[in-house]
């Protein structure tokens, strides 16, 4: 897939790309790098956690209104099991909930196929924003 949206400087920084973005949902993908890594040398929970939050706040974008933004006031991440550098990683979401001021997002990470992380999501809904 050709990515469809700028990421923004934090997610570009990390090198996440978007893949998709639409009512359906988002679809968002990382190569992780070995400084993505912690000491014990599997993928940082942080790094993870932020390409969850990147795609479940894409999900809401394509979702969303235009002009809406939706800044998490909880993100819920479950690691389940260890991720490694130099496999891709895509992180797929979806808005579950869509409302005036509160919207809700599932979201999920695989690498080599298997999940590695969920993530459940809160978002303020801010029109014109």
């Amino acid at each position: 897939m050709t990515p469809v949206g700028d990421p923004g400087p934090f997610s570009a920084h990390l090198g996440f790309r978007v893949l998709r973005a639409d009512a359906e949902g988002a679809v968002v993908e990382a190569d992780p790098q070995p400084e993505h890594v912690n000491g014990g040398g599997i993928l940082h929970g942080g790094y993870l956690s932020a390409l969850l939050d990147s795609a479940t706040g894409w999900a809401v974008h394509g979702a969303g209104p235009e002009g809406m933004v939706a800044p998490h006031v909880t993100l819920t991440t479950q690691f389940v099991r260890a991720g490694t550098a130099g496999e891709p990683l895509q992180a797929t979401a979806t808005c579950t909930s869509l409302g005036r001021r509160i919207c809700t997002t599932q979201g999920e990470i695989t690498q080599g196929g298997r999940v590695i992380a969920r993530a459940t999501g809160t978002h303020a809904v801010i029109l014109g924003g």
